[in-house]
């Protein structure tokens, strides 16, 4: 199914200029134009660009062109002084356009560096995973890791353009569909009952790789520009899209990563349901019927045991937090989500004990 049949382009509305997101129908029909930018500048997945090369090709033979390993440790101030070093050896200048063509960590680098080259240069984005397609490719944020920390430093820096073509999708592992699936599920409870109605059903019967995807990844992106367009900042309401993200980054962390991040994202927000329906704040009815979808389609083993204890401290990294209290995105009902500030307490620390006593929970071989 085409994506470019049942959409049409979103223009998002941002304090740095409004830009467009383009639906193509064929690598060819979102490549070529770029290969016209004027002082246009490509950085591309190692992966993608060995998957398409031919694809590609357009852009290598008429732009500067540099690969680079989508791997959290390029996602550093080490990494993105290396794109910077590509900028400059290529003459880079305020007229300068960088191309950035994979997932999040290709997206990350590209923001960082087009924020800081010149003070500020255009960038233009071609997602090239689910994940990155349905959520990270709108809303100006980015993160790169600092330390042991992730995501710790970070700027907001709007696309000039993103192009999307879902058949990239075709190379993606089953473990990277599932993970754009955990962010496509966060954004559907952010939504509305209707979305996630669709959503679970579109999942329950034709999996990940349902043929509905393509809506849904259109319809995800409409959720979530309506958040950002009127928090861009995130000082308010755009901290809603943080659900699910306070134990799934502590997850990713005492893991080291060893858990795709939407899937993380899907347990977190499972495990947020949980301390919700503990609180009163979320009944019991939402709580089982969201948990037995997510603990059918995203649970994993883990090799290692997790515990209470080791997720609480991760969270305690957690940037969002304010005053020593947990900061945290709780579901009242899909459609509606709520900020609240969580004591680290015995409390908590029961309700997460509890939580990892689930049947669905993550578990050691």
């Amino acid at each position: 199914m085409s994506i470019t049949n049942i959409t049409e382009d979103l223009t998002i509305q941002s304090g740095q200029g409004a830009y467009r997101v383009r639906f193509h129908e064929s690598i060819a029909g979102a490549i070529a134009p770029l290969a016209r930018v004027p002082k246009g500048a490509v950085i591309v997945d190692a992966n993608v660009d060995a998957l398409y090369s031919a694809d590609l090709a357009p852009l290598k033979n008429a732009l500067p062109y540099r690969t680079v390993p989508a791997l959290e440790t390029e996602k550093t101030l080490a990494g993105v002084e290396r794109t910077l070093q590509f900028l400059q050896d290529h003459k880079g200048n305020k007229e300068t356009r960088l191309i950035a063509i994979g997932g999040g960590i290709i997206q990350d680098i590209a923001t960082f560096s087009s924020h800081l080259y010149y003070r500020g240069i255009p960038f233009i984005f071609v997602p090239t995973t689910l994940l990155s397609m349905a959520d990270s490719c709108i809303g100006a944020k980015c993160g790169i890791n600092f330390g042991s920390f992730k995501n710790q430093l970070g700027v907001f820096q709007s696309p000039e353009s993103v192009e999307i073509c879902e058949t990239f999708l075709a190379t993606l592992s089953d473990g990277d569909i599932a993970s754009g699936y955990g962010e496509i599920v966060k954004l559907a409870l952010t939504g509305s009952e209707e979305l996630y109605a669709r959503v679970e059903r579109a999942v329950s019967i034709g999996g990940f790789r349902n043929p509905e995807s393509p809506e849904i990844i259109a319809a995800s992106l409409a959720v979530k520009k309506e958040v950002i367009e009127e928090d861009e900042y995130e000082r308010d309401l755009r901290r809603i899209l943080n659900y699910g993200h306070t134990f799934g980054h502590a997850l990713e962390s005492i893991t080291g990563h060893a858990v795709p991040h939407g899937i993380a994202v899907a347990w977190g927000m499972d495990l947020a349901n949980f301390i919700a329906w503990r609180r009163g704040q979320l009944a019991a009815a939402v709580f089982e019927r969201v948990h037995k979808f997510l603990a059918a389609h995203f649970t994993m083993p883990m090799d290692r045991p997790i515990t209470a204890a080791a997720l609480i401290e991760a969270s305690r990294r957690d940037k969002k937090n304010v005053r020593g209290k947990l900061t945290m995105a709780l579901l009242k009902r899909p459609g509606r989500l709520v900020i609240e500030y969580v004591d680290y307490d015995s409390a908590l620390e029961a309700a997460v004990g509890q939580f990892l006593e689930l049947n669905h929970a993550f578990f050691g071989n």
